[in-house]
């Protein structure tokens, strides 16, 4: 991924929060097979690490011995030339995170997919267990392959008009926090969380 110096993010805790927020990851193997599937992050790593899981079917999981790109996009948005004070061309605001690394399987996928499940469930007035399915969570747990992928290296960019003066990212601001088919507030969040 090419990325400009004014854009690059690197600090690692903030290429963490990118998972965080948008755990829904495009993994890509070398062979070039893809898949969605949501990730977590693996708090427990000393640097970037996910965990995550993939249908046994999927011809993915049989390339998880190789090199895997997770790919994760976080607010993302078109901006209008017509924004802008000064003449200039359309573009497209975005974070994007990349981490590349060699995935480690695990024999027993359970204990990934119950802390995925208790992840999200965390915020349900009455939060779901896979304990209501008793046997069946492990036979389910047996047709999926889950992975920890250690980042051995990853790229992250906030690309937020910060190259821009001030006024022409407020412009560019006011533009996703107005109605209509551009509005965006995650994105005006993200642009507000880097300065603009």
């Amino acid at each position: 991924m090419h990325i400009k110096d004014a854009f690059e993010i690197r600090d690692v805790e903030a290429a963490r929060e990118i998972v965080r927020a948008h755990p829904f990851a495009t993994l890509v193997t070398e062979d070039l097979r893809a898949t969605h599937m949501p990730t977590l992050v693996d708090d427990d790593a000393r640097g970037l690490a996910i965990v995550g899981h993939v249908a046994r079917a999927d011809p993915v999981a049989d390339s998880l011995s190789g090199p895997l790109l997770a790919i994760f996009h976080g607010p993302h948005g078109y901006v209008s030339a017509s924004w802008y004070a000064s003449e200039t061309i359309p573009t497209w605001n975005h974070v994007t995170l990349h981490i590349h690394g060699t995935p480690e399987r695990f024999d027993d996928a359970m204990p990934v997919l119950r802390r995925t499940v208790e992840h999200f469930e965390a915020v349900v007035e009455e939060p779901w267990s896979l304990d209501r399915l008793g046997e069946t969570a492990r036979e389910m747990a047996d047709q999926v392959v889950a992975f920890r992928l250690d980042a051995e290296s990853w790229h992250a960019e906030a690309k937020l008009s910060q190259d821009k003066p001030a006024d022409e990212r407020a412009r560019v601001l006011a533009g996703f926090e107005r109605p209509g088919p551009y509005a965006n507030p995650r994105l005006a969040a993200a642009m507000r969380g880097f300065g603009a």
